[in-house]
């Protein structure tokens, strides 16, 4: 039996005791002074509730110690929490001998020392605080503009936070441990570590707690993360122990994630996700794992109609790509394109994501202009005198989806360029010089594409 930590219990419920007492010692004080006619004989009174509020707080001190042998509690919150305490103490008792003339001092003394203990109380109550409800518990659940007054960052809701490229989202980071944190950091927190656990980083996770490792990846079931979560809340090992808990959602997202690996740096891209995870990130995070185009994915700004009238006057066809899109799909509407024409394109460059330049008698040069612009998907350069020289230009269009090449003179050394085109969904070679082998080749180098070439 841990009679120490039996009796460090009490603290919570004793603690309360000291801090009624002395604050309205505060208050009776305070009308005794203001209101001198109607009160002034309240000093015997307010010795009696200092006396008590001192026996308190010894009491509270000697309960909260034993209580802090059995606690994971951080070092230098503790301290200050406890000898503060100590100090409300010894503090009452030299307020009460002044209250009783056993220490003659200046006039107004015990005023003083009053105001000085309901400085005390209310600091180190709002340390003890800390200690157990973690450091931001104060103004967790204040208004909007009381955090703002009080100088505190606003937290973007979950959803704001998740990033729009699927590649970027990191299922630990984005989702795990925002469900973690508001379920379960109020008590394994770098101020309060109950069972030696740290909830509040991925050391903390790895690490484990008194009781050993929390995390076996590829198995929830052995998990002691996702077991205590899914106990039954009549069981004292149920967690959290007060509070919200974990929703039927949150608790299949940690399962998913535990049952995948537990892995703190791969990227939802890189998990296998089931019908139902897939359908429950999309109802609640708006979460689309069906790849999108990346013209999908990111915003540009507006291309002024200046220059979209310039680019017309020369017999370009400039269309928005969808209402409330700002991407182009610009064609020439001439059969031969000219270079002027082509510099045009630089214009747009961040706002052109489709370019129809079939049969428009482009070369190799023009490409080194084409290769500039970095928000192309979708290309076709079919039945134009292109060759390997001009594809070279294109290696570092990095979003480029569609490839049409049919009808042109490129060869397999054009391969070389074409393997740096990783998001390349979609290539035509139809009537080019490209060989199997070369086909082959590709499709190592860029396993999800998919090669049309006309068989």
């Amino acid at each position: 039996m841990n009679i120490e930590l039996f009796l460090g219990r009490f603290h919570p419920l004793v603690v309360h005791l000291p801090i009624g007492f002395l604050l309205m010692a505060v208050i009776m004080e305070l009308i005794s002074k203001v209101f001198k006619n109607k009160f002034a004989d309240l000093d015997s009174t307010i010795s009696i509730i200092i006396f008590c509020g001192g026996i308190g707080a010894v009491l509270s001190a000697i309960l909260g110690y034993l209580l802090s042998i059995g606690g994971s509690y951080d070092n230098d919150l503790l301290f200050w929490h406890q000898w503060l305490g100590i100090g409300i103490g010894i503090l009452s008792f030299f307020t009460w001998g002044i209250k009783k003339n056993y220490l003659r001092l200046f006039k107004g003394a015990s005023s003083l020392a009053l105001l000085l203990l309901a400085v005390l109380v209310l600091v180190t109550g709002h340390f003890g605080g800390n200690l157990t409800h973690g450091t931001g518990y104060l103004f967790e659940y204040a208004p909007n503009f009381v955090k703002k007054i009080a100088g505190i960052k606003l937290e973007e809701g979950l959803k704001s936070t998740i990033p729009r490229n699927l590649d970027s989202l990191i299922v630990f980071e984005h989702l795990v441990q925002p469900i973690i944190k508001s379920k379960c950091s109020r008590c394994h927190n770098q101020m309060k570590k109950n069972g030696g656990l740290l909830l509040t980083s991925k050391e903390g996770f790895e690490e484990g707690g008194n009781g050993g490792p929390i995390l076996v990846p590829g198995k929830a079931q052995e998990s002691e993360l996702f077991l205590r979560n899914t106990l039954p809340q009549s069981s004292r090992k149920f967690m959290p122990p007060t509070g919200d808990p974990l929703t039927y959602n949150e608790i299949k997202i940690v399962e998913w994630w535990i049952k995948s690996g537990a892995s703190f740096e791969s990227s939802i891209t890189q998990y296998e996700v089931p019908n139902e995870i897939e359908t429950l990130l999309l109802k609640q995070f708006d979460i689309n794992l069906k790849l999108n185009a990346y013209y999908e994915t990111i915003q540009v700004s507006p291309l002024s109609d200046s220059i979209k009238n310039q680019m017309r006057s020369v017999g370009l066809l400039v269309k928005p790509l969808a209402s409330g899109n700002n991407f182009l799909h610009v064609k020439p509407l001439t059969n031969n394109v000219s270079e002027s024409q082509i510099q045009l394109l630089l214009k747009a460059k961040e706002q052109i994501t489709w370019l129809d330049l079939s049969n428009k008698n482009i070369n190799d040069k023009m490409l080194e202009t084409i290769g500039q612009l970095n928000n192309l998907t979708s290309l076709k350069l079919n039945n134009n005198p292109i060759t390997d020289l001009g594809i070279a230009f294109l290696k570092n269009l990095n979003h480029l989806e569609i490839l049409n090449l049919y009808g042109s003179s490129v060869t397999e050394k054009s391969i070389v360029s074409l393997k740096h085109l990783k998001g390349l969904k979609r290539l035509y070679i139809w009537q080019t010089e490209i060989s199997n082998e070369g086909i082959q080749k590709l499709n190592k180098e860029l396993p999800n594409l998919d090669v049309f070439d006309g068989i």
